[in-house]
């Protein structure tokens, strides 16, 4: 998501600032992730909130369907616990 005009001056102003107050850091600041394309600040390295929002629907799916398969199953022809029973004389 590219940033607006005005909020790319304002990043450019911080970054400029800190330069003067923090050579060092900013240096630091600078170096960090410079070699891991996954920290690449534009083009197709970057973050993808969509594939973790499809990682997390898929989890989610997965575990729900396990605990399904696993949920014990009511045996045939009983029946529950607290359903009224007919009295033994009444048919």
């Amino acid at each position: 998501m590219a940033l607006r005009e005005y909020e790319q001056r304002i990043l450019t102003e911080i970054e400029q600032r800190l330069t003067e107050d923090d050579p060092r850091l900013a240096g630091t600041l600078a170096a960090f992730g410079a070699d891991d394309p996954a920290f690449a600040r534009d083009g197709a390295g970057g973050w993808r909130p969509w594939a973790v929002c499809a990682a997390v629907a898929v989890a989610v799916v997965g575990l729900l369907t396990a605990l399904f398969l696993s949920a014990p199953d009511a045996p045939v022809g009983s029946a529950p616990a607290d359903a009224p029973t007919a009295p033994a004389g009444a048919a």
